[in-house]
């Protein structure tokens, strides 16, 4: 008989302790045939998590945070530690989001079928809890002349590229993450996983949406982001959080990826802050 699969999960978590746990619990309650880890990065929670993990799940292996990590550093940190690891795949998965029943299998078979030296990347859909609509997962260009503007991919029954993707669900091949490597540190929270995935293509990895459903996943609630504040000087200092969109961060992020019109770019997405709402 042929060893089991090895798939490692990789996460973060910031004081969403029973968020986090319900995200393992789903992790782990996958399938047979499967060998299951998880690499976790709390960063700096106070609310318990790291100790209610550990005593819940023996396949966790827990990293430390001091709190400034955010979504990107806090994935970088520890999908790192989990490429060192080794796996057959690795899952991103969101702290605040819920596999389906078998959804691990789905994906390996399906990307099974994806014959690319370079590796596979396919991208679980995740679904609003209560309307059942499509809140995260595999998305493409939406403008010719703007590179930072994409739109959600409704998943099919096959498979379907995609330019960019949600770190909600996430299965990258062995391959794929030796093409890839790391995650760039660079980014604070956001942009992360848009910039993973658009490296990827760029060295020959197919990146896709996967078919069918996989998870479920609340999106954030209207008004909490920037450009939702109501004076110039609340969107300022929001845009510029880390939760925000940093100006630096996403001028990095358009210089990689957005060819000659990227300052054109990076000007029109900050005009909002200076809009009368």
């Amino acid at each position: 008989m042929s060893p089991p699969i090895k798939i490692c999960a990789v996460l973060t978590a910031f004081n969403r302790r029973e968020q986090t746990l319900s995200a393992l619990r789903s992790f782990f309650s996958q399938g047979q045939g499967l060998d299951l880890t998880a690499v976790l990065m709390d960063d700096g929670s106070t609310d318990g998590t790291t100790e209610a993990v550990q005593a819940e799940f023996r396949k966790v292996t827990v990293l430390s945070g001091d709190g400034s990590l955010y979504w990107n550093r806090g994935m970088a940190a520890a999908y790192k530690t989990a490429r060192l690891l080794g796996a057959d795949y690795y899952l991103w998965l969101n702290d605040d989001t819920l596999l389906d029943r078998g959804s691990l299998n789905r994906l390996v078979q399906e990307a099974g079928t994806v014959q690319e030296p370079r590796g596979s990347i396919l991208v679980g859909s995740t679904r609003d809890p209560d309307t059942g609509k499509l809140t995260y997962g595999g998305l493409c260009s939406a403008s010719a002349w703007h590179p930072g503007k994409f739109r959600l991919l409704q998943p099919r029954l096959t498979l379907q590229q995609c330019h960019a993707m949600n770190g909600n669900i996430v299965l990258i091949s062995a391959a794929a993450a030796d093409s890839v490597g790391d995650m760039d540190e660079f980014f604070t929270h956001a942009m992360g996983d848009y910039d993973y995935a658009l490296r990827a293509a760029k060295v020959g990895v197919s990146v896709a949406v996967a078919s069918g459903w996989h998870g479920v996943c609340a999106r954030n609630p209207v008004g909490t982001s920037w450009f939702d504040q109501p004076s110039i000087s609340t969107r300022w200092r929001a845009v510029n959080s880390p939760k925000g969109l940093p100006m630096q961060d996403w001028a990095y992020f358009l210089q990689r990826h957005g060819g000659l019109t990227w300052p054109l770019a990076w000007l029109v997405t900050y005009r909002r802050i200076l809009s009368i709402l």
